[in-house]
């Protein structure tokens, strides 16, 4: 991506930029550590041992995950082994399963409701066309419909529903009924545990909702500090837009690494929408991707970083069996 786009580019965008890079990277910050609230609501449910954990090493977890995600393809999903891992010596293999599952879960209906309030503000904002009203409502349709799915999970846990699917496709049913016959016990705890919270526990459930939500908003920042600096007028509701409608567009093709070339046509077709020029959405991208190379670099860098092991709980739990499947 850096030989494409050329260094002089790079250093030109961030020397338009000015100052509004550091505030740039400064929201993300923000974003990281809404997340991080987000997942120690989760965490700490039902677990005495989570309550010892650092919240610096939850925010850890959550950058480096992120860092992994951004770098892996097919459904930006790397960095959630990666968290399970971590977190398992300090409440076992469960626990930290179902969190993670949890989270990812309230990480994707954060972004169903941005792209269903998103679809709202269009249809109140910006004049529309046939075609455009009936995207809107496909999308909210579509959205509204996988929100009733997850909330089912929610209500009922879905970790052994999904191996219940999966023991009936072709290739995989064999390794499917393998693991579900040697790890049906922690399969059906880590769905108790998923369901746990929003059935016990819906206040906790909806602050960390919230708190995922409130980190999809605060990180519109972003566009709105990066269209201001290259000169343009933007609103806050137009940059909230912006986002929904470029994270839209790149998950639908979720199989390209850091969601190259998708991410950037979501941008241009925003904008356009908008009525702002079209090769804004270069900018704009150029400069997200420098603030992703950061982050991915810091999330790198901190990986190997551990709390005090003396203050915590170490659990010796017998992780999923694998092994025997392969």
């Amino acid at each position: 991506m850096v030989a494409n786009i050329g260094w002089q580019s790079i250093l030109k965008n961030i020397e338009d930029t000015g100052w509004w890079f550091l505030a740039v990277l400064a929201v993300w910050l923000v974003v990281y550590v809404l997340n991080a609230l987000s997942w120690r609501l989760i965490i700490r449910n039902n677990c005495e041992e989570a309550k010892r954990i650092p919240f610096l090493y939850i925010l850890k977890l959550t950058i480096t995950g992120y860092a992994i995600n951004c770098s892996t393809p097919v459904g930006l999903m790397g960095g959630e082994p990666y968290r399970i891992l971590e977190l398992k010596r300090y409440v076992g293999t469960t626990k930290a399963t179902s969190s993670v599952i949890l989270y990812s879960m309230m990480h994707v209906v954060s972004h169903f409701l941005l792209w269903m309030i998103s679809a709202l503000l269009i249809a109140i904002t910006i004049p529309m066309d046939e075609g455009l009203i009936g995207t809107l409502v496909g999308v909210f349709v579509v959205c509204f419909a996988l929100l009733i799915l997850f909330f089912k999970g929610y209500k009922k846990g879905m970790v052994v529903k999904v191996f219940t699917l999966l023991r009936k496709l072709p290739y995989v049913k064999k390794w499917a009924l393998k693991f579900y016959q040697n790890n049906e016990e922690k399969l059906q705890i880590i769905d108790e545990q998923i369901a746990h919270l929003h059935g016990n526990q819906k206040r906790r459930f909806y602050s960390s909702l919230g708190l995922e939500l409130l980190a999809r908003v605060v990180g519109c920042l972003e566009i709105y500090f990066i269209v201001q600096a290259m000169g343009f007028d933007i609103t806050f509701i137009d940059s909230v837009i912006v986002v929904a409608f470029s994270s839209l567009f790149a998950n639908i093709l979720f199989f390209s690494p850091m969601q190259l070339g998708t991410r950037e046509g979501g941008y241009i077709l925003a904008l356009k929408l908008l009525a702002l020029p079209a090769n804004l959405g270069f900018s704009v991208s150029i400069i997200t991707r420098i603030r992703e190379l950061f982050w991915i670099a810091l999330g790198m860098m901190i990986m190997k970083l551990q709390p005090d092991a003396s203050t915590l709980p170490a659990l010796d739990e017998t992780p999923l069996n694998v092994e025997e499947n392969v």
